[in-house]
């Protein structure tokens, strides 16, 4: 997995969250490890290419059994079927706007609210959302816009005020509460639980900072230590 995870992208992100008001360190490292379970920390599209009927009932459990054949190796037709006709996505607009960014932002009406408070055309120009910039910024906005609407929700739930987290709240619970706002509160707890547990991993890499790279640094680092060692031998 530290192989493939973009670390260096993490500063940039910061800065974004910390620009919109995010500046909370656990909260930060909450939606970190939100971006980490999500995207690796690398702006993308979702993959919608399912070759496994396994696989695909796994990820979309409510899809129904007699389309799943139909819907595999057909990412088209399943980002309709699964984002079209919600949250003022057209039914054959569902694949246009999946999931895209750092925390794979989807619906058309989540595209049109971001991009108007960025200052651009996500609709006509979604793609946008996998410039690192462009997706640092949708993250922030999008979580500041979701604590915000749902901030007394979030204390009912889970004890605890995203909007004034204290030195003695459990960054447990806030990595529950920030895994739930992606998820949408409306999403089954054994969802949430599901995804929290994928978070956790990344959580724990975000809380040993610097985070060494095994395969792209380690050996440089015994390479030059040998180096060094026949150098002043």
């Amino acid at each position: 997995m530290a192989g493939s995870i973009a670390l260096s992208n993490i500063p940039a992100i910061r800065q974004a969250l910390t620009k919109y008001g995010l500046v909370n360190l656990k909260l930060q490292n909450a939606i970190l490890a939100v971006v980490g379970k999500e995207s690796q920390f690398k702006p993308q599209s979702e993959n919608l290419n399912y070759t496994t009927a396994k696989r695909l009932k796994a990820v979309y459990s409510r899809i129904p059994d007699n389309l799943i054949n139909s819907l595999l190796k057909n990412p088209i037709a399943l980002g309709n079927y699964v984002y079209g006709g919600s949250y003022g996505t057209p039914a054959n607009e569902g694949f246009l706007y999946r999931g895209r960014g750092l925390n794979q932002i989807t619906y058309k009406n989540q595209y049109k609210t971001i991009g108007k408070a960025l200052g651009i055309d996500l609709i006509q120009n979604p793609d946008l959302l996998n410039k690192l910039e462009i997706a640092a910024a949708a993250l922030a906005i999008y979580y500041k816009n979701a604590i915000t609407a749902n901030r007394q929700k979030i204390i009912n739930k889970y004890n605890v005020d995203l909007l004034n987290i204290k030195p003695t709240d459990s960054q447990d619970i806030i990595l529950k509460a920030v895994t739930n706002l992606n998820a949408g509160l409306g999403a089954s707890q054994s969802l949430v639980n599901s995804e929290y547990g994928k978070a956790l991993i990344y959580l724990k890499l975000i809380n040993k900072e610097p985070v060494i790279n095994t395969n792209k640094i380690i050996l440089p680092l015994v390479l030059g230590a040998a180096l060094l060692y026949f150098a002043f031998k």
